[in-house]
């Protein structure tokens, strides 16, 4: 029996320390094209960088932290000669956790899944300019001005591959789909993003 037993936490630990031994954790940098589908599709990009934990080769713990290198703006005549609207969007920053899930085809070549929570943070700025003539030739405008700091939290999914440049060194391409994008009364719009990128092993 103590035979037996003594077997037992000793394969224990043996598949605990190999275990450890192909855990790795990794740090990269990434680029981000970013997409908001609405009546007119908004454009945006970030930088930033990944954080990772590889338990083993099928599964890893993730973060992406970016920041935005764009904004994106607008002019609409909104059919009125006399009426104008201005749109300005950009994202102040954006981070996520993952869980990677990641089926290897080859030592050099694999697929991977990523689930987990987004936090999107963004400025919106609007300002509506409206031009009123009245009888006696007179102009007056009237402006109107909102800016804010908005945020956005929630599921984020999406698959990528990935390629093993060295032993150290790997590149990453994937798509993901954010966060839905809500703004006071406006309808819900789909942000997605695609990202390129590498990852160092430590």
């Amino acid at each position: 029996m103590k035979m037996v037993l003594h077997l037992a936490v000793s394969l224990m630990f043996v598949q605990t320390a190999q275990a450890v031994n192909d855990s790795d954790f990794y740090i990269g940098a990434q680029y981000s094209n970013q997409k908001i589908k609405s009546s007119s599709d908004i454009n945006l990009n970030t930088a930033g960088m990944t954080l990772g934990y590889q338990l083993n080769q099928y599964i890893a713990f993730e973060t992406r932290l970016n920041i935005g290198i764009s904004d994106y703006s607008s002019l609409c005549p909104c059919g009125d000669e006399y009426k104008e609207h201005v749109y300005k969007q950009e994202v102040d920053n954006q981070a996520s956790l993952f869980i990677k899930g990641t089926y290897p085809f080859s030592d050099d070549f694999s697929v991977y899944a990523l689930a987990g929570i987004t936090k999107n943070s963004y400025n919106l700025e609007t300002k509506s300019h409206y031009t009123v003539v009245e009888e006696n030739s007179s102009v007056t405008t009237v402006i109107l001005h909102d800016t804010g700091k908005h945020s956005e939290s929630g599921f984020t999914y999406g698959v990528g591959i990935n390629y093993q440049i060295s032993k150290a060194f790997s590149a990453f391409l994937d798509y993901q789909i954010l966060p839905d994008l809500t703004v006071s009364s406006l309808e819900a719009s789909n942000w997605e993003s695609a990202s390129i990128g590498v990852n160092y092993t430590f």
